[in-house]
């Protein structure tokens, strides 16, 4: 299970450090915080994902609340509460935009990356192992079932 602690501590640094224009960016980031199943699935690194949440400094100029999804933007503070609310479990990506480098940020960044590496190498152990117990039991549906999902993994890791 990937460990949420470094996830809370920033979340924790930038409601202690910076200043948001619109106080429901920070009410957002403590709902975040205090929800296990939210913190575990949001991350700092991976763009791809399809629900973005975009937190602005004050001194950037630019909207504290931006959130994605579908294609569909808002920056409207209770519409996004809710869609984190509903959707707890559903991997989302939080990027922040100060107005100045924060090596805190990329520094969080880094761990994730780090960590993501390490569970992907678990998973990809795991899958070789299930994978050789196929062989061994001559189950070839489940077999062909896990190599594709070996596959995928070799391609998130590039």
């Amino acid at each position: 299970m990937r460990k949420t602690s470094f996830k809370k501590d920033f979340i924790n640094y930038c409601l202690y450090n910076y200043e948001f224009k619109d106080h429901t960016a920070v009410w957002i980031l403590n709902f975040i915080k205090s929800h296990p199943l939210i913190t575990h699935n949001i991350s700092f690194t991976n763009s791809q994902l399809d629900r973005k949440l975009r937190i602005a400094e004050s001194r950037t100029n630019r909207p504290t609340l931006m959130f994605e999804k579908g294609g569909t933007v808002t920056a409207n503070g209770e519409t996004i509460f809710h869609e984190l609310n509903l959707n707890k479990t559903d991997e989302l990506y939080v990027e922040f935009i100060f107005a100045k480098n924060d090596l805190r940020y990329n520094q969080a960044k880094s761990e994730e990356l780090m960590k993501n590496d390490e569970i992907l190498l678990e998973d990809i152990e795991e899958l070789e192992s299930l994978i050789d117990e196929a062989l061994v039991s001559k189950d070839k549906e489940r077999f062909f079932e896990l190599t594709d999902e070996l596959q995928k993994l070799n391609d998130k890791r590039g």
